[in-house]
């Protein structure tokens, strides 16, 4: 048996909306196909990932507002490490 460890930031922490990626349907009015295999997590959990967040861009699906990134950059003062779901 494979695993896959997923780790999400920004408005994919949200357990609901995440879970419209697995099993496909609709959230706030925008349809998700889903996965091929739409078992459900095993578990959840938390972690801290030594990059820090950020916004960029604008995007027509967020209101032309920023769009949330990870720097490829190590960061090494904890207090700007992001919070993951994993």
């Amino acid at each position: 048996m494979k695993h896959i460890l997923y780790a999400a930031y920004g408005s994919n922490m949200l357990k609901e909306r995440f879970m419209f990626y697995i099993t496909g349907g609709f959230y706030n009015g925008k349809r998700y196909d889903g996965c091929i295999d739409k078992e459900k997590p095993e578990d959840w959990g938390y972690m801290f990932v030594p990059y820090r967040l950020y916004f960029a861009k604008r995007s027509s699906r967020w209101d032309k507002k920023g769009v949330a990134f990870l720097s490829c950059e190590k960061e090494t003062k904890e207090k700007y490490h992001t919070l993951v779901r994993l």
